[in-house]
């Protein structure tokens, strides 16, 4: 491999670029070569058009040319070029989700441009030729992802098969080139041929991973291919060798009708990456094709960078570059023609020589699809809620009542039903929704709906009337800055448990029979509270709650107000305060588990302050212990001096960093 080509698959490495997905050249949705473990999705299609061109240079340092009526060679220094083109039709369509097909037939051009130094340019024209159908590609994909609920990795398996149709080419030849007589093919070309009429067929393990579900902010995704293919041929050569006579008049000799079933084992690699951004995608990709039953030449590898432009409407170009990173030995590749001139040659080492089925490494190409993907078109903002409607009536009359239906737990607003049809409507999120239904005079009633994006769900409710009824009021506030909270309140009565919503202002009132109720107020964040209430008949009872944040692992609380006397690990009467509302935090989260860790400043020997921040943390544990904190949730710990939080070069930060510190090891 050339060196150029070692730096080349390095860069590819840091370079962050993939492909839109859409068909790649194997048909199957995926970058350039490589394949995307992704699947189309189920009932959709795309189609693309592909156009290819390559070029590559044969250098000859010694070819032997004899002119016409010359007896003798004149060696010459040439440089002949060949052109590749290529045409592809591709067709993608999704089973299922987790399954595709794909069909594919392409269109050939190859051609050898010869170097026309004197005297080569007497008898020979410019050109050799062959073009024609391609092959008929026909294949399938499975994918599935084993982590739906982000679908960060995805994995795949792919199988094609590939039709050669070997009567469909057109062969033209011009006169002798200096290796091979007139009406002869190129063998040396790196695509002599388009097809042999045998069957090729070959599989890939698949493997995606869409990093942005593992770093947000980066829209990163790579695809790993590994698989095998094999490939049989058919290939015929009239071979001769050469003879000149005294005169310089070329004739064959020893003329012989080879014929050769080539069969080739090959494994494939590809890997590819792509960034993708608001309109276009860069992607870079590597390719290696080992032919696993030749012994020299046997590697065709490319590197490609390449962009994709989309739109809305499902219309997707793409150009690329295609940069070959493996050696092609035109002298080699030539079925044997050189050494039958030199002698005899084996079925084995024809074989060897044959021309690689897919074609041997070209210098450089580039790359032009447009293509179609109906999973790209602008469907719009896809449909996530649906409506939940009913009346509410009073269920020994049936007439219509006006009551208030909220969801508890959620942030949706409540709706109040028409006081003179009883009627409601609103618009919820798809998924599980709480309703509570409250109307003066009569019980609470709830239920629980399950509503799919788009569905229309009729939910009436029938209140029953009761005597005696009195309120519950009151509001939820936090407890650091008394800020009101979103909360639920839940409340058992007669053996049935209602909820119902506070406001955004924290604010709650509800009907409840008369009698002695406990209310529970939960918000997200919060541990909950309880309290009991008595309620008398049309009265009013209030109660308000203050929710302390719950306790999170790894959570650090720092307290620098929490004193000692100087030197001494005995606590100060004006930290009691502090201390106790560290015990209320603590008896807020009965299940946390807490670190003490004690920490001073740098006065003093290393050996001094470790011992004084270790008696510091053991004072604070004995006082949350007598205060009715279980010592099986505290542990205790002491850094001394050796983790400031500033540094220690004045009083007022000398006095920060003689700190206790709380750290929430566990709260479940």
């Amino acid at each position: 491999m050339r060196n150029r080509g070692l730096i080349l698959i390095m860069t590819l490495f840091l370079l962050a670029g993939t492909a839109f997905s859409l068909p790649s050249i194997m048909g199957f949705r995926g970058v350039n070569r490589v394949v995307d473990a992704r699947t189309i999705g189920s009932n959709q299609m795309a189609f693309s058009l592909i156009a290819r061109y390559w070029s590559s240079s044969d250098q000859y340092s010694d070819l032997h040319y004899r002119s016409v009526g010359s007896t003798s060679d004149t060696v010459l220094n040439v440089e002949d070029t060949e052109h590749l083109a290529q045409g592809f039709f591709i067709l993608d369509y999704g089973l299922t989700s987790f399954m595709e097909i794909a069909a594919r037939i392409s269109y050939i051009g190859s051609y050898y441009e010869f170097d026309l130094t004197p005297p080569r340019n007497e008898t020979i024209g410019q050109w050799d030729g062959v073009h024609g159908m391609g092959d008929v590609m026909l294949g399938w994909k499975a994918g599935f992802t084993p982590t739906p609920s982000s679908e960060v990795l995805w994995l795949g398996l792919d199988n094609w098969f590939a039709f050669a149709p070997s009567s469909n080419q057109t062969v033209e030849c011009e006169e002798y080139d200096g290796r091979f007589d007139a009406a002869t093919p190129m063998y040396t070309m790196r695509r002599p041929m388009l097809s042999t009429g045998h069957t090729s067929l070959g599989f890939d393990g698949l493997v995606s991973l869409d990093m942005a579900h593992v770093w947000p902010g980066t829209p990163l995704r790579m695809h790993f291919n590994a698989g095998y293919s094999m490939y049989k041929q058919t290939i015929t050569l009239d071979d001769y060798r050469l003879e000149f006579d005294s005169l310089g008049q070329r004739s064959r000799a020893d003329e012989v009708m080879v014929r050769a079933d080539v069969e080739d084992n090959a494994f494939d690699f590809g890997t590819a990456l792509e960034f993708p951004t608001q309109f276009a995608v860069i992607y870079t990709e590597f390719t290696l094709k080992k032919y696993l039953d030749r012994d020299q030449y046997s590697s065709v590898a490319y590197f490609t960078p390449g962009i994709r432009v989309y739109s809305g409407g499902g219309v997707v170009m793409d150009f690329c570059f295609n940069m070959g990173l493996t050696d092609f030995d035109p002298e080699y590749f030539d079925f044997g023609h050189e050494l039958y001139q030199d002698g005899s040659v084996t079925m084995d080492e024809r074989a060897e020589r044959a021309p690689l089925p897919d074609g041997g490494t070209q210098d450089w190409g580039v790359s032009g699809t447009i293509a179609f993907s109906s999973d790209l078109l602008d469907r719009g903002p896809a449909v996530t809620t649906g409506t939940v409607s009913g009346l509410v009536t009073d269920i020994e009359s049936g007439e219509a009542l006006q009551a208030t239906v909220s969801f508890p737990g959620t942030a949706i607003e409540s709706v109040v039903s028409d006081a003179e049809t009883g009627f409601y409507s609103v618009e919820l999120p798809e998924g599980s929704i709480p309703v509570s239904v409250l109307a003066d005079g009569y019980k609470a009633a709830s239920a629980t709906v399950v509503l799919e994006a788009g569905q229309d769900v009729v939910v009436d409710f029938q209140l029953e009337p009761v005597a005696g009824l009195g309120s519950i009021a009151g509001t939820v506030t936090e407890f650091e800055n008394g800020d009101p909270l979103l909360a639920t309140l839940t409340v058992e009565v007669d053996d049935t448990t209602y909820t119902f919503q506070s406001t955004q202002d924290g604010v709650f009132q509800f009907l409840v029979p008369e009698g002695t109720w406990t209310v529970k107020a939960e918000a997200e964040g919060y541990r909950p509270s309880t309290d009991v209430v008595f309620v008398m008949a049309d009265e009013t009872s209030r109660v308000d709650f203050i929710l302390r944040p719950a306790l999170e692992e790894g959570q650090v609380l720092s307290f620098d107000n929490i004193y000692f006397d100087s030197g001494s690990a005995n606590i100060k009467p004006e930290s009691y305060f502090v201390l106790d509302n560290v015990v209320e935090i603590l008896n807020a989260n009965p299940d946390a588990r807490v670190q003490i860790a004690g920490h001073t400043d740098s006065d003093g020997s290393t050996g001094y302050n470790q011992t004084l921040s270790e008696q510091r943390a053991a004072s604070v544990f004995n006082y949350l212990v007598q205060r009715g904190v279980a010592a099986s949730r505290l542990t205790t710990v002491g850094f001394g001096e050796s983790m400031p939080v500033v540094p220690n070069t004045t009083p007022s930060n000398k006095a920060m960093n003689r700190r206790i510190e709380f750290t929430v090891l566990s709260n479940n």
